[in-house]
């Protein structure tokens, strides 16, 4: 190789490098702007048009654990639970810390009446966020369908006092 050719070559990586550092950006954006799209539509009850947004963030960064994590809420939303927990699961695998992967499972595990199931997900939640009010009123949601209204108290009073405000009527109706 001759000294010519050596700075060319330099040059040449330097440029690809350039390259796919600003390739790597705009995709980061794109999966965000399409995660925030996703999330519109989901609020606005287009739950199709949520799982649209959301597959093409996916196809973008299929190792985006909140991807997987609004995905499945999507699929929940629209009555795919079974669907939806493969989404929850899959967000775990790739983000074992998100108590709100492990409570969202936990609902729809529930939903598709595994209470053992939904009941395990929510300890998991509770133990990775003990300051989740949603996480005890979810776990008391359980524990009263389970006939175990004594525990499903204990979790809403703790639940409202971590200022979950579902909790108080549940407290006031079944535990009074």
């Amino acid at each position: 190789m001759s000294c010519q050719q050596m700075p060319l070559r330099i040059l040449l990586v330097s440029l690809l490098l350039c390259q796919l550092s600003f390739v790597s950006s705009v995709i980061a954006i794109d999966v965000d702007s399409y995660l925030m799209d996703g999330a519109k539509k989901s609020e606005a009850g287009d739950y199709r048009g949520a799982l649209i947004e959301i597959n093409k963030a996916i196809a973008l960064d299929p190792t985006n654990a909140a991807a997987y994590q609004y995905r499945g809420v999507a699929k929940a939303k629209y009555g795919e639970f079974e669907g939806s927990i493969l989404d929850y699961n899959k967000s775990i695998e790739l983000d074992s810390s998100s108590a709100e992967s492990f409570g969202s499972r936990g609902i729809a595990k529930a939903r598709l009446g595994d209470l053992a199931g939904a009941i395990l997900d929510f300890d998991v939640a509770i133990q990775i966020d003990p300051a989740d009010g949603t996480a005890f009123f979810n776990h008391g949601m359980a524990m009263e369908m389970a006939n175990n209204l004594k525990k499903a108290c204990s979790d809403w009073d703790k639940a409202t006092e971590l200022g979950n405000q579902q909790a108080i009527a549940f407290s006031r109706k079944y535990c009074q």
